[in-house]
């Protein structure tokens, strides 16, 4: 009998403890909402150099109508991942009203021009729609078509291949070149001192790996940009013209 009796007392002294703690939570809920210290909330975007901030603010506006407190940060992770250039995002909260936004944004490597239309690629493969502004913020090479592409997914999956090849193995390739131009099944690669390198379609990274021994073979006494044009695509071959040079 008098376990049980203290068995109630202990009930009742939990049920008002807990009684206490839910009405002063209340009313610090109730003081901080009249108070508003977790509204007028700040948006804080880093990271971003390409995309305005302001769109990032105005895809998260919706979001954000109530209380720092209330926030599904899933929901404004979720929401910004899906605009263009963005790779990913992460969002939290600096109490008592800061919203902090952190993009990484996607890298264009390559810009591809096809029966009228211009998508950015960035190394993982990703296709980006590419205008005027973005096309003048990343200076990137550019692949032209011309023709002789039938199965443009196909196309794109070799490029991503390809460049994933020349800036993993050959960088320095990368960081002079300047278009690529397809035509059937030969793909012209032009570099920005106007050399042009001719390979085929069918063995491009073997007649890139030529093409990288044989720059190694005439360095120090000549470089790539002292030609006119370099033809590689017979096996074993390397076909160059040297460019003019007064003196």
């Amino acid at each position: 009998m008098h376990n049980k009796q203290r068995l109630i007392i202990k009930l009742l002294e939990i049920s008002y403890k807990i009684g206490i703690i839910t009405v002063f939570g209340f009313l610090v809920q109730k003081y901080i909402s009249q108070l508003g210290l977790f509204e007028n909330i700040h948006v804080e975007i880093r990271g971003n150099q390409f995309i305005d901030s302001d769109r990032i603010i105005k895809e998260v506006e919706p979001l954000i109508d109530q209380s720092l407190l209330s926030i599904n940060l899933d929901n404004i992770q979720d929401g910004v991942s899906f605009l263009d250039f963005v790779q990913t995002t992460r969002a939290s909260c600096i109490l008592p009203s800061t919203l902090i936004i952190q993009v990484l944004e996607r890298k264009p490597v390559i810009l591809i021009i096809h029966d009228n239309q211009n998508l950015f690629m960035d190394i993982n493969g990703i296709l980006i729609p590419a205008e005027a502004h973005s096309i003048r913020f990343f200076p990137v090479p550019i692949i032209t078509v011309s023709k002789g592409v039938d199965d443009i997914d196909k196309f794109h999956l070799k490029v991503s291949e390809l460049f994933e090849f020349i800036l993993d193995d050959y960088p320095i390739f990368y960081d002079n070149l300047s278009e690529v131009i397809v035509e059937d099944d030969e793909w012209t690669f032009i570099s920005d001192s106007k050399t042009r390198i001719l390979t085929t379609s069918n063995k491009l990274f073997t007649q890139l790996n030529a093409l990288k021994y044989f720059e190694k073979t005439v360095f120090p006494n000549r470089e790539l940009k002292d030609y006119s044009y370099i033809d590689i695509r017979v096996a074993e071959q390397v076909i160059v013209k040297e460019k003019y040079r007064k003196g």
